[in-house]
């Protein structure tokens, strides 16, 4: 009995292990499919754009105005607006000098002047008396002297004399006293009341506040797409440039007005001067600009056809990463002609319609195939 029981459980254990060997699940291969990234693109397409020159410089005045002694005198009244930094009134009295000699010498003038007139208005008279006398005896035409000829030319030469000192009395007085031609600020004073000055004595300076000028030098790869040419003349006003002029949050409007035809002797560049019209721009802006003030510029210079403009950080060794009609991403050199700010100018090298490659991907292969939405 026990014999048959071994062979039932035996024979069980073998039914139960076939069982559960058509029942194990069989493994499969998977296919392994290439991993396609998902990128974003831009279209390129080329542009005309004018380009921008940047530079920058110190603001200065356009119209200076050295004040100087022209006689021997002494500093009787001082404006309280000659102080470094005060402005000033077109009309304003702002020195005035000891006028006493002067004045005296102007009215010793006016009286020579008038004795002058007087001998020869009695000159005149003798000399026409002399003629007649010589007339009515008929002795001839007459010798000169006769004719008072020399005593008229010296009455004559005595008279313009005295103008002359007259008129040069006349100067030295109004040098006595120094008037604001302009609206202006003291750029410094070189006096004080009571001091004595000569022919030549720097009073001081003083300079006008309607337009300053900014010299902006150029960097010579910029040279080319400035379009001007360096000699130093006053431009027309159709062949000035716009420039922009940035001191903080303030931006200002001005023009180039000439291109220096020397190289600077600090900077070793060639420079262009930019004019600011103080008046026009103080209209528009919160705080007005003042001479000594550093500020940055950008230039509008040539027009440039045809090109390509580009992210600067896309662009890497003069080549970028584009993606064709076939989904495929490859490497292309370019020619950048310059790069503005943050962007890159580029003639050669890309055709129209490519689509730059946006997305910074881990790993940049040629022929690598992406996907991307069209637009």
């Amino acid at each position: 009995m026990k014999k048959y029981i071994g062979l039932i459980i035996l024979a069980l254990s073998i039914i139960i292990a076939g069982v559960l060997i058509k029942s194990k699940p069989v493994a499969v291969a998977k296919e392994n499919k290439e991993d396609i990234p998902y990128v974003k693109t831009m279209m390129i397409l080329p542009r005309t754009v004018k380009a921008s020159i940047s530079s920058q410089g110190i603001v200065q005045p356009e119209s200076e105005l050295t004040l100087l002694s022209e006689l021997n005198s002494r500093v009787e009244w001082l404006s309280t607006k000659m102080e470094a930094g005060s402005s000033f009134k077109e009309g304003d009295t702002l020195i005035v000098l000891d006028k006493r000699d002067y004045e005296l010498a102007l009215i010793t003038a006016e009286s020579e002047v008038l004795n002058a007139e007087v001998n020869l208005e009695r000159e005149q008279a003798e000399s026409e008396l002399a003629k007649k006398e010589w007339k009515r005896v008929g002795a001839g035409s007459g010798s000169d002297l006769a004719l008072r000829k020399p005593q008229m030319a010296q009455a004559k030469a005595t008279y313009a004399a005295a103008k002359a000192r007259l008129e040069q009395a006349k100067r030295s007085l109004s040098r006595t006293v120094f008037i604001a031609s302009f609206d202006g600020r003291v750029r410094s004073t070189n006096i004080e009341i009571g001091t004595t000055v000569f022919p030549g004595t720097l009073l001081g300076n003083i300079y006008a506040i309607s337009a300053y000028e900014i010299r902006l030098p150029i960097a010579d790869q910029d040279i080319p797409f400035i379009g001007l040419e360096f000699n130093g003349k006053q431009m027309s006003d159709d062949a000035q440039l716009n420039v922009s002029l940035f001191l903080g949050n303030e931006k200002f409007e001005g023009r180039v007005i000439r291109a220096e035809a020397e190289v600077g002797p600090i900077t070793k560049m060639r420079s262009v001067v930019a004019r600011i019209d103080n008046e026009k721009n103080t209209k528009t802006n919160s705080n007005p600009i003042v001479v000594g003030q550093f500020v940055q510029a950008e230039i509008n210079g040539i027009e440039i056809s045809n090109v390509f403009v580009l992210p600067r950080n896309m662009v890497r060794d003069e080549s970028i990463w584009v993606v064709d009609s076939r989904m495929t991403l490859f490497n292309r050199p370019v020619n950048v002609i310059r790069y503005e700010n943050e962007f890159a100018l580029i003639d050669e090298g890309i055709d129209s319609g490519d689509r730059l490659l946006i997305t910074r991907l881990s790993s940049l292969i040629n022929g690598k195939k992406v996907t991307f939405e069209l637009d």
